[in-house]
């Protein structure tokens, strides 16, 4: 008896692992399938990537030796590759688009990094962190966009 209910016991525990465990190895591959798509991208360009974060809806990265960024944003419809000189770049900024929500105040609908050029009569580029549209919760996406655009500027200070 005490061996049928011990069984009973470990299929029910296997049971309600199975879905932590298959979100876990889909994320594995999700994130091993990014970093392969980032590295080529850099690639392509005569880099590496030093340093990278990788997230659901985007991957970036970036080579200090060299200093340039590489970005990959994907939504529902494309996947869009940035590669991004940093010798061309004057300034990075974050940019919150929020929209006021009534009584529960103001919600973050998008998250942009924003690089302007040294050039002003080139268009600024905007990777593009957040999206309502693309992903409905905001995780580490403000932690990340902090964290790159000190990265990035601190790279344009030793430009300088």
């Amino acid at each position: 008896m005490e061996l049928g209910t011990t069984l009973i016991g470990i299929i029910c525990v296997a049971i309600c692992a199975m879905p932590f465990v298959l979100t876990n190895r889909s994320r594995k591959k999700i994130v091993k399938h990014q970093l392969i798509a980032l590295k080529d991208l850099a690639k392509q360009h005569n880099c590496e990537i030093t340093q990278h974060d990788i997230y659901s809806y985007y991957a970036i990265g970036i080579d200090e030796f060299n200093n340039s960024i590489s970005f990959i944003s994907k939504d529902e419809e494309a996947v869009k590759e940035q590669f991004i000189n940093l010798s061309t770049i004057s300034r990075c900024k974050i940019v919150n688009i929020s929209k006021s929500r009534g009584k529960s105040g103001k919600q973050i609908d998008e998250l942009y990094l924003k690089l302007s050029f040294i050039d002003k009569t080139k268009p600024d580029i905007m990777l593009e962190f957040y999206n309502t549209e693309v992903s409905y919760q905001l995780g580490e996406e403000l932690q990340s966009i902090d964290k790159w655009n000190k990265i990035i500027n601190n790279l344009l200070k030793v430009k300088e």
